[in-house]
């Protein structure tokens, strides 16, 4: 009773002075902060990159050591496939196949209205009038289809044929040598993307005809200790057991982005 007639008695007295009691809400306050440190702490954790610093290079090391010899067939060609609005640059970083300023190609846009085609991935207006197995470039019924940058994909599919089939015909080809870089702005519409990757993945049929998709190096552990080193039904291979033919195998299926140089 004396404790209560006491805590009456406080209030009465900060009710009269016209202060408040701010301990409760300085708990309130005090476990807010918590939990919003807790969580903060968590989306950190949770948004990490998994990554890692060079490492420190030895006493005594310099830019002059010869790095350790390799075969030139199991050098990786850096093969760069640029797109810019008007034009397709294929080259190389390593040089072997064309330069920055030396381009292997340069192909510009096409799929103009009366051009051949077999499918509206080779048409800016998105149309493509079959009239049997080949087509042509009409313009499109649908007026709100927005026209989009074509290139000559066959072309540059054939391009790389060739580079394929010059530096790993009937060899077995090492899988870091399937990659190449496809670099293009942010104006790119994903359309032409898709086209571009499709034409750096696996040989183009011949215009109006159709074939199996390409078989895909893989260096997956089952498949490296089959007996076949080669799954028809998944169209993968094991590259080392396999002699590489840009026919029926992939070209440069492991594609990566760049957005250009910094």
């Amino acid at each position: 009773m004396a404790v209560r007639r006491r805590e009456e008695q406080v209030e009465q007295d900060e009710l009269e002075g016209g202060e408040i009691n701010l301990i409760p809400y300085l708990d309130i306050v005090t476990n807010l902060m918590l939990f919003l440190l807790a969580s903060v702490s968590a989306g950190i954790l949770l948004g990490q990159l998994n990554t890692m610093l060079p490492d420190r290079a030895p006493a005594g090391a310099s830019s002059t050591d010869k790095p350790p010899e390799t075969k030139p067939e199991d050098q990786p060609l850096k093969l760069v496939v640029s797109v810019t609005k008007e034009q397709v640059i294929l080259w190389s970083v390593s040089g072997r196949e064309g330069t920055l300023k030396q381009p292997k190609a340069v192909l510009p846009r096409v799929g103009l209205d009366g051009a051949d085609c077999d499918g509206p991935y080779m048409c800016e207006s998105g149309f493509c009038k079959l009239e049997g197995a080949k087509g042509t470039c009409r313009a499109n019924p649908d007026v709100t289809v927005p026209r989009l940058p074509v290139f000559n994909y066959r072309e540059l599919n054939q391009l790389l044929v060739g580079i394929a089939r010059t530096h790993y015909l009937g060899k077995k080809r090492a899988l870091d040598t399937y990659q190449a870089v496809l670099m293009a702005d942010d104006s790119t519409p994903y359309e032409t993307l898709i086209a571009v990757m499709s034409a750096m993945r696996c040989k183009m049929p011949e215009l109006g005809k159709q074939t199996e998709r390409c078989f895909l190096p893989t260096a997956d552990e089952a498949m490296t200790k089959a007996e076949n080193p080669v799954d028809d039904f998944n169209r993968i291979y094991d590259t080392a057991r396999v002699d590489y033919d840009p026919e029926v195998h992939a070209l440069f299926n492991d594609i990566l982005f760049s957005r250009g140089f910094e």
